[in-house]
Parts: C-alpha cells; sequence; structure tokens
C-alpha cells in the first residue's frame, strides 16, 4: 500500500524516531535464514521506532504484506517484476563500468525501488536510513547527508571468495573479482554508516578493521518458544540424520551431496537401517538424484520443517563454505535436537564442542555423527545445555533488543557519517536500472 504525507503526520507512532528502512525483497515467507532475520529484526524496530519499509514484491497482492502489517510494520511495497536478460546485462555493464560488484550488490539495484526510496523520502524526511544487507547500499546517493545503519548479514567478500574457489574457470574468476569489489565496497560502508550490525564477533571485528566506529554484535537468533514442548535430546530407532537448508545455494547442496555420498555409506555400514532426510527449497537436478541414493529422502519446499526437527536423531552441518551464522543451528538448539558441525558450519555461534555440540572436520565427519549416534545421553546433554544457551542469548527477543540498542546509537550520535557524494563540488554517478 501506499501512504501519503497525512497518514504519515496522523499515526501514533509519528513522534517517535522515523526509520526508513530499505530491502531488496519482502522478508516473508519464513523460508531463508535471511528471511528470518529480516523479519524479525525489522519487527522489534518497529515496536520501538517510527519504521516504514520499502521493499520488491512480486505482487502487490502477497499475503506477506498484510503478515508484515500484522506486526507493526508500515510497509511500502513496489512491485519488481521478473527479471530479464537485456534488463540484468545493463545492471552487470553498469555495476563493471563504476567497478562496483554485481553479485550481491547492483543485481537488486531495481528502478522502481529507487523510485518508491525518493518518493518516501520526499513524503518524510527519517531520521536515520536502515539498510538490510548490503545491496541497498546502492542507493546511498539518494540520501548522501543521512545517518544510515546498515544490517550486514554476511561478510559479503569474503562469501564471494569461498564460493569462487569451488567454482571452475571462467566463474571461478568472475566471483574473486566481484569479491575484490565486494570489499572495497564494504570497506565504503564501514566508514560511512552511523552503525553496522554484525552476526558474529569475527565479523564485528572485521568490520572494526575496516573502519567501522560504531559495529554492534547482532548474532541470528530463534523463535524459541515455536520449539518449546519439543523433547530434549533423541532416541529415535532407526537414527534418522537431518540436512536442513536452501538447496538452490551451493554449499547447501555440496554439503547435502556430501552427506549422501560419502557419510552415509559409513553409516549404515554400523546403522543399516539409518536414514538421511534431506529437507529444504528448491534442489536442483543433482540434489535430486540423491534420493536415489541407499537410505537418502528428500523432502522439498515443505510448508513445515518443526516436524523433522522433532522426529530426527541428529542434524547434520557439514560445511565448508558460506558466510553468517547458521539460522538451522539455532533452530535445533532450541528444538532439543543433538548437533554435528564442521567448524566453518558453527561459525559465529557462542558453541563449544563437547559442551553444546560435536565439531568434526569432514574427513571425520562420519565418525562424529556415529559418535553421536551411539551416546543418546551425552547428546541429550549437549542438547540440554544448547537450548539453555539458544534461550539466554540468542531468543529473538534477546536479539531484537540489541537491534534497537544499535540503531538508537546511530540516532544519538553526534553528526552522521556522510558520503563523499555530500562534499562541495562532487558529485557520485548514478547507476541506470531498468
Amino acid at each position: 500500500m501506499n501512504f501519503s504525507q497525512s497518514d504519515i503526520d496522523s499515526h501514533p507512532k509519528a513522534r517517535r524516531t522515523s526509520v526508513l528502512a530499505v530491502t531488496s525483497e519482502l522478508p516473508w515467507p519464513l523460508n531463508t535464514g535471511g528471511h528470518i532475520r529480516s523479519f524479525h529484526l525489522l519487527r522489534s524496530l518497529a515496536a520501538q521506532f517510527d519504521l516504514r519499509l520499502v521493499t520488491g514484491v512480486d505482487s502487490l497482492d502477497d499475503p506477506g504484506i498484510a503478515r508484515l502489517e500484522e506486526e507493526g510494520i508500515r510497509v511500502c511495497p513496489v512491485e519488481s517484476g521478473r527479471r530479464h536478460p537485456m534488463s540484468e546485462m545493463l545492471r552487470v555493464l553498469g555495476a563493471a563500468a563504476k567497478f562496483e560488484p554485481y553479485v550481491m550488490f547492483h543485481r537488486h539495484n531495481r528502478r522502481v525501488l529507487r523510485q518508491e526510496v525518493q518518493r518516501q523520502l520526499k513524503l518524510q524526511t527519517p531520521d536515520l536510513v536502515y539498510l538490510d544487507h548490503l545491496d541497498p547500499f546502492a542507493f546511498r546517493n539518494l540520501f548522501p547527508d543521512s545517518r544510515i545503519v546498515c544490517d550486514l548479514h554476511n561478510v559479503y567478500s569474503k562469501l564471494a571468495t569461498r564460493v569462487g574457489t569451488e567454482r571452475r574457470w571462467p566463474v571461478s574468476t568472475y566471483l574473486d573479482r566481484e569479491a575484490r569489489l565486494l570489499a572495497k565496497m564494504e570497506q565504503r560502508v564501514a566508514r560511512e554508516a552511523s552503525a553496522l550490525m554484525a552476526v558474529s564477533s569475527e565479523e564485528q571485528a572485521e568490520f572494526q578493521r575496516l573502519g567501522a566506529p560504531n559495529a554492534h554484535l547482532v548474532p541470528n537468533g530463534v523463535d524459541c518458544a515455536a520449539f518449546s514442548n519439543f523433547p530434549v535430546g533423541r532416541t529415535s530407532t532407526p537414527p534418522v540424520i537431518l540436512y536442513l537448508g536452501a538447496l538452490s545455494w551451493q554449499p547447501n547442496a555440496k554439503a547435502a551431496e556430501f552427506l549422501a555420498r560419502d557419510v552415509m555409506p559409513k553409516i549404515l555400514d554400523e546403522h543399516s537401517d539409518a536414514r538421511l532426510t534431506i529437507v529444504g527449497r528448491n534442489p536442483g537436478a543433482e540434489v535430486k538424484l540423491l534420493a536415489r541414493l541407499p537410505g537418502v529422502e528428500l523432502h522439498a519446499n515443505v510448508p513445515d520443517v518443526g516436524v523433522y526437527l522433532r522426529d530426527s536423531t541428529v542434524m547434520a552441518v557439514p560445511l565448508d563454505s558460506g558466510g553468517g551464522t547458521r539460522l538451522k543451528i539455532l533452530e535445533a538448539f532450541a528444538a532439543g535436537l543433538p548437533v554435528v558441525s564442521t567448524p566453518i558450519g558453527c561459525e559465529g555461534i557462542a558453541c563449544a564442542h563437547g559442551e553444546h555440540l560435536w565439531i568434526g572436520e569432514r574427513d571425520r565427519f562420519a565418525e562424529s555423527l556415529l559418535d553421536s549416534i551411539s551416546s543418546p545421553q551425552l547428546a541429550t546433554e549437549l542438547a540440554e545445555r544448547a537450548r539453555l544457551l539458544a534461550k539466554s542469548t540468542y531468543d529473538w527477543p534477546v536479539i531484537g533488543e540489541r537491534a534497537c540498542a544499535a540503531v538508537q546509537s546511530a540516532v544519538c550520535s553526534a553528526t552522521p557519517h556522510t558520503s563523499p557524494s555530500s562534499s562541495p563540488g562532487t558529485e557520485r554517478l548514478d547507476v541506470r536500472t531498468v
């Protein structure tokens, strides 16, 4: 829906700090880690600040708009439409001409979003602009003198580098170049933002190294109440190993293939009736083929993952690339489900091997899973401590308070960190999009 100036002036929240939030896509349904984080943080911010959200949608009839409105988030949606090869090529060329990244940045620089941001800025000048992910920073020239708060879900340059090392030429070369451009953009954001949010202490330190004077640790979280009735520990027979993730994302697809092809044969040698349950969205052809392997099941695009968290014996997270923190692990913690993870898989979570979960390297991942299956009492003890950790540190209301504090710190800063384009005699070249 669209808001007029009278709507804004008459709104009961109008006297509070005004925040204009921008995200490239509606954070609904809650079927990805990014959507989950964005939804819960925006809900917390909307409870404390006068928040408007500019976001792209496939259709103005999207039921997610009403769902966000129910949570107090005033949505300013724009119908972004389908992507077309010609428009994407223009975005690629426009990014290249400016020596700026297309991947995870100008790919989301849509003209309709830019126009709606401009319209909302004219309707009411916000106290600050809140950017969800790195890509809305492409609109920075629209508000060069405004305070900005950026929620950076990842160190995107490192994510691109990790994925690039797994791909063949010429994709690997392209992603290597994109990673360098993303690193330059992250440095610019770090220096210009009045506040940054990072999902882990390691990423917080990285942004501080890049020059961020006000980087806050706002980790990913979990809705602990949704799993409060789940049992702690699992004694299911036969053992069920759960892998959960967006299967269209290459690191997740590779992890699923590793489990099905490399790990499950070793598990079946010890437990002939064991099952690997792969659950996730939009699996590609290679992932679909995994369901033909012994002991492997695939459940795609399920409406609710709760039943799998409840009925599995252990969650496996054998990731060797990616970034951020894994909401799937936090969901398992809250659900009382034991977890076996690689070190990369549990990056950013304040958990410890032998205290909250098993952490095993890829070359011994099957052995770590077998240890968890054969030690139900220990698995239950670890899951109990992990659930307490989730409730005390990672419950979304707790995380939401951190996000609000980060925004408030930007409001109270003496002066905003302004874009170089606001200096006299300079003008930042705009990227033309379609």
